[in-house]
């Protein structure tokens, strides 16, 4: 009983099937149609809009310039995309993953978004000039990392950003875990799914810890908030 309550330890080692090389294409895209359900359903998509939303009533300038690290499938650029263009709200998404596969399913996911511009990179470092972006997001990334490499992304982000940066990403602990494994099993067959989401939860960082890489970044005044369905997201506005 007394486990049941004690901090779930960070699980550092362990790999996620979706960054092996050997997947076949099939498998990465169903994983990633999983994922944007996941993000849809279950407020990931939804974080990163309210932000944006809070964020972008204080400024005029357009169009807006977002850079979105490690993006899957682009779902949450196209995301952005269609929340934009109900505000009638000009907008220029550069969208950058490491992998092939990946990129290429987003490049056909995306192709009726000419606001989205795919590029292949791998983060960190980040390839682009001081104050490039009016924004920069990260989602379901960060759990990807250790901490000297979140430290180094973070730093990264704060160093191309103009106005403000955002990471959304996955609560660890022990109820997110469980309510993981059983979502994913019901929602998918896909193997990449079913094993990579509840490791991804034991892979995330917790409140403090992320505060901890913050401050070891050089970033002040961070804000932290939860979400729904184990979702937390660490913000910066920085002053134009």
């Amino acid at each position: 009983m007394v486990m049941t309550w004690l901090p779930l330890p960070r699980l550092q080692e362990a790999a996620e099937l979706l960054d092996r090389p050997d997947n076949s294409d099939e498998e990465i895209r169903e994983n990633l149609r999983d994922l944007e359900r996941l993000n849809r359903c279950f407020g990931g998509t939804r974080a990163v809009l309210l932000y944006l939303s809070r964020m972008v009533d204080k400024r005029s300038q357009s169009p807006l310039t977002i850079l979105d690290v490690a993006t899957g499938g682009a779902d949450i650029p196209r995301a952005i995309c269609r929340w934009a263009r109900k505000r009638k709200l000009a907008v220029a998404i550069e969208a950058v993953d490491r992998g092939d596969q990946v990129l290429a399913a987003a490049t056909e996911w995306s192709i009726d978004f000419p606001e989205i511009r795919l590029r292949r990179a791998q983060a960190p470092p980040l390839p682009y000039p001081d104050c490039s972006f009016d924004y920069v997001i990260s989602s379901l990334f960060f759990h990807h990392l250790n901490e000297a490499e979140g430290i180094l992304l973070l730093r990264e982000m704060a160093r191309v950003a103009r106005c403000g940066l955002l990471v959304n990403d996955l609560l660890r602990n022990r109820l997110a875990c469980l309510l993981t494994a059983m979502t994913t099993r019901l929602l998918s067959g896909n193997r990449l799914t079913r094993h990579d989401g509840p490791m991804s939860v034991l892979r995330g960082f917790r409140p403090q810890e992320l505060r901890r890489m913050a401050t070891k970044a050089g970033l002040t005044n961070v804000r932290l908030s939860h979400h729904l369905w184990f979702r937390i997201a660490l913000t910066k506005e920085i002053a134009i």
